[in-house]
Parts: structure tokens; C-alpha cells; sequence
């Protein structure tokens, strides 16, 4: 019998031993992460895909919503209003969902406002990049959390999308909507900054199954409180991230619809 040669083995082996080698996955891609500017809040906002697909951390949109007017024959006309004529993109997953993206935008705190009751009442919103790239600062590391005598850690249920940017050591100001307030002697959803400048503890998202995800809050006593009442009342909330460093408290008047897109009377109406 003819023998093969031992080097001819060898090469046989290896090109086998490479067939069956498992390919080395691709190093993953660093996640692009900027800190909001000093004075605005991080806004997570969960949409679908086709306003985020072309959109990149770094950039500014204009963020339009559809608005829906009730006409008094009982039929509504909707048309397209400005909430926030310029946003900067902090953060971007184009996969959160089978339908849905992820993005995180820096808003001022009244516009924050409007972006959480846009969402509460399902307005559609729409993303309109713009030309210009603003300026901005990597997010850095969040400092130690750790709970302070005197304080309570108040655990709270949110929506997974808004637990998804936030880690122990940031600070956020904690935005509740709900029912309330007339407008035309209808009843009228509205957002208000319901605490300021909490810092969080923790952060779970939903496992498996889950519906809700978990932050737990550095707070008062009092402010625990206020957070208890407003999940009984089954109030959406969300939490808008602050810039490092920024712990600045500011009255924010509370948002309504009508005031910022209703007729020149509810516009000025009474900041009930």
C-alpha cells in the first residue's frame, strides 16, 4: 500500500481543524454616549423605526407632533405642530423592539414636559434631522450611588424604555402624567416636573417575560410620598436624565396641550 506522505497528513488535519473552527464574532461596536448640555434633561423615547433608522448620536432633529383638534360637530382635524425646534440625539438603538427604536434626546425642561404628555396620549411624533452637528460632551462615568442617612431608596415600576440609559449615580427629575385640568369644559391630560435632581440607586431591566423595569430613587421622606401618590393614581412617569453635575432646582410650569398648540383663549387661559 502506498503511503501518504506524514506532511500531506498533517495538511489534511489542519484543513479540517479549520473547517470546523467556529469563526471569531466581531468586535462589538463602543456605544456612542453625550451628556446632555448644562440646564436640559435626557429624554428616552421609544418610536418606531422609520424615525430612527437615519439618525446617529450627534446629530439635532426638530421634533414635530401630530395634533388633534376636537371640532364641535364631534369630528377633530389634526395637523402638524413644532414641539421642540431643536433637540440634540445623545443616544441611539435602532433595535430596541421588533418595531420600535430607542433614542435619547436632550430637551429643555418644559419641553420635556410636552414630549412625556405627547407620549402619554400617543400623538404621533416625527424626527426631522437637521443640518447642523451641535457641540457636544461625551457622557462620563456616574459617581458612586450610595443612600444617605435621613433618605429613603424608593423602588419604583417605569417602562422599560425609560431604565434603558440610566445607571446608578445619575440624577434625574421625575416627570408624572395624568388626567386633569379642563380645556373647553373637557377634561385634559397634563405633564409636571413631580421631583428634581433624584439620585438613582439602582436599575433592573425587565427580565424575561417582564412588563416593567425597576429604578430605585435617593428621597426625601416627603418626596417618597409624593412618588407613592402618584403611582396610586396610576400616573405615567418618566425620567429625564440631567447633565453631570447639574443640581440646579427651577419652578417648571406644568404642560398642556392647549396651552401650546390650542386657540389664542386657551393659550392664555389661567396656569391652573
Amino acid at each position: 500500500m502506498k503511503k501518504i506522505p506524514s506532511l500531506a497528513v498533517l495538511a489534511v488535519f489542519a484543513a479540517l481543524a479549520a473547517c470546523r473552527r467556529k469563526p471569531e464574532p466581531a468586535p462589538e461596536t463602543p456605544e456612542v454616549a453625550f451628556a446632555p448640555p448644562p440646564g436640559r434633561r435626557a429624554f428616552a423615547l421609544s418610536i418606531d423605526k422609520s424615525q430612527t433608522r437615519f439618525l446617529s448620536p450627534g446629530d439635532a432633529v426638530e421634533i414635530d407632533v401630530l395634533v388633534a383638534t376636537p371640532r364641535a360637530d364631534g369630528t377633530s382635524v389634526s395637523r402638524t405642530e413644532t414641539l421642540a425646534a431643536r433637540a440634540e440625539i445623545l443616544r441611539v438603538e435602532d433595535d430596541w423592539s421588533d418595531d420600535n427604536g430607542l433614542i435619547q434626546l436632550a430637551l429643555s425642561p418644559l419641553e420635556a414636559q410636552y414630549a412625556a404628555l405627547a407620549v402619554q396620549r400617543e400623538d404621533r411624533i416625527f424626527l426631522n434631522k437637521l443640518a447642523e452637528r451641535p457641540a457636544l460632551t461625551p457622557l462620563p462615568d456616574p459617581p458612586k450611588a450610595e443612600l444617605a442617612p435621613g433618605m429613603r431608596g424608593f423602588s419604583a415600576l417605569v417602562e422599560p424604555d425609560q431604565e434603558e440609559f440610566l445607571d446608578p449615580g445619575d440624577r434625574v427629575d421625575v416627570i408624572v402624567a395624568a388626567r386633569g385640568g379642563k380645556a373647553g369644559g373637557k377634561s385634559e391630560a397634563q405633564a409636571a416636573t413631580l421631583l428634581q435632581d433624584a439620585l438613582v440607586l439602582e436599575s433592573e431591566p425587565a427580565q424575561g417575560h417582564e412588563e416593567w423595569a425597576t429604578v430605585q430613587l435617593m428621597l426625601t421622606p416627603e418626596q417618597a410620598a409624593q412618588l407613592a401618590r402618584a403611582l396610586a393614581a396610576e400616573d405615567d412617569l418618566t425620567l429625564a436624565a440631567r447633565a453631570p453635575g447639574d443640581r440646579t432646582a427651577m419652578p417648571v410650569e406644568p404642560a398642556k396641550m392647549s396651552r401650546k398648540f390650542g386657540t389664542a383663549a386657551e393659550r392664555g387661559s389661567p396656569r391652573s
